[in-house]
């Protein structure tokens, strides 16, 4: 069994296909096999992309297997002339193809699964099942490409499809299993994301200056879209070892962020938000103007979130702000609608039409154009109402992009109603 001799193992990945390389589609495969293979204790020398060509492909295949203890390889497996994968990893070992009967059985049983019928003389879809020779085929329980696989020199290399969807299962089923079965000495690496909000990444490393030194745990800081995600990991071969490091140093930046950390892993700030509603019984109506209804989106996107979200509407022009939510027309049409007597008075009318505790507003202006002297693209004013506590409301002024200013803009107002829920010593019920 190959073992890399007690240092890190050193993978590289290719991603093939020209279609990458213009920008027509987002490299995601890269991205899970680097986080993946990361997960295992394979650290990630290279991501390198080629376009479908011969030449190209043959060089980054054997500069990688020139370099890398494991290459992984993504798309180029298909029927069509450009699909040169296989072709130009035999081509980079100095082997040939073979036609493998077990591959091509796969593919036969792919097409049944899918009411048609595999054409046993088509020379096209004969080529997905060649693969080179002392490799191995492994099967797609997805789509019809088979991938492969070849050990040459205590080096890995696996060639799987491209479209996502195919991709992962085959990786999760078979690379990994692989992987960890041809390499002893891989020590996997177990991690933790805290969700922070209310404060920037440079606040954040300043609060936890001394952690982020660490190397076993390390601690890491990434915004992420008006929010902070803090990366705890811990290697270790023995995995309550490893959980019982990562839980000691969340317990500390709990301690030291408070309420700012909200969740872990794939928690989102709606649902930490919806948790509190519940759990209180209180209910909800939003109407949004810049936001466009980003925040209604978020909020029901929770499973159960009818239990509290009672109403959700998106008043974008002044008139219906001041026909429907019942806006004064001379607080509207001050400063083009953006002002913060509109912010409050769309929460205050939304949270009464619905009948419920809580409203949520926003109003803005996402640009390019608009703006005024006074309140210019990017001002952001979000209103809070409650029932008993009145009405709070917060100006902001974002940059960027109109999608950018909309998506920061709809997180800001979710963290006003997410501080409002969560501030200590406050009857908010």
């Amino acid at each position: 069994m190959p073992d890399s001799g007690g240092g890190a193992l050193q993978a590289e990945i290719l991603s093939i296909g020209t279609e990458l390389l213009l920008g027509e589609i987002v490299d995601t495969n890269a991205q899970y096999v680097s986080s993946r293979l990361r997960d295992i204790g394979v650290n990630v020398y290279r991501r390198v992309t080629v376009g479908d060509n011969p030449e190209r492909l043959l060089s980054a295949f054997q500069d990688s297997i020139g370099r890398s203890d494991i290459v992984i390889a993504t798309g180029g497996l298909g029927p069509t002339d450009d699909d040169v994968t296989a072709r130009c990893l035999a081509s980079a070992l100095g082997r040939g193809l073979c036609f493998d009967e077990d591959a091509w059985n796969s593919m036969r049983q792919s097409y049944l699964r899918r009411g048609r019928t595999l054409d046993e003389g088509s020379l096209s879809a004969r080529k997905q099942a060649f693969i080179v020779e002392g490799g191995f085929f492994i099967p797609n329980p997805v789509g019809t490409a088979p991938g492969q696989g070849i050990m040459v020199d205590g080096k890995l290399i696996l060639l799987l499809p491209g479209p996502p969807s195919e991709m992962r299962p085959m990786f999760e089923n078979h690379a990994i299993p692989l992987i960890t079965k041809s390499f002893s000495s891989l020590t996997p690496i177990y991690c933790v994301n805290l969700n922070i909000v209310g404060l920037g990444e440079s606040q954040v490393a300043e609060a936890l200056a001394d952690l982020l030194g660490g190397s076993n745990p390390t601690v890491a800081p990434y915004a992420d879209s008006g929010q902070v995600r803090l990366r705890i990991a811990a290697q270790s071969a023995d995995k309550n070892e490893a959980l019982s490091r990562i839980s000691g140093v969340e317990k500390e930046v709990r301690r030291r962020l408070g309420h700012h950390v909200y969740g872990k892993n794939e928690e989102t700030l709606e649902m930490a938000i919806g948790r509190l509603l519940a759990r209180r019984g209180l209910t909800l109506a939003v109407a949004e103007s810049v936001t466009g209804g980003l925040i209604c989106h978020r909020i029901t996107g929770v499973p159960g979130s009818s239990k509290y979200f009672k109403m959700g509407m998106v008043a974008y022009h002044p008139e219906v702000k001041i026909s429907t939510l019942g806006l004064p027309p001379g607080v509207v049409h001050r400063e083009g609608s953006v002002n913060e007597e509109v912010a409050s008075g769309m929460a205050e009318s939304v949270r009464l039409l619905a009948g419920a505790t809580l409203g949520l507003a926003t109003t803005g202006f996402a640009g390019p154009d608009g703006g005024t002297c006074n309140e210019p693209v990017g001002a952001v004013y979000m209103g809070l109402s409650h029932k008993k506590a009145g009405t709070i409301t917060e100006k902001a002024i974002f940059s960027g992009s109109r999608d950018r200013i909309k998506v920061f803009a709809a997180q800001r107002a979710l963290y006003l109603l997410y501080h409002f829920l969560i501030e200590p010593g406050k009857n908010r019920g």
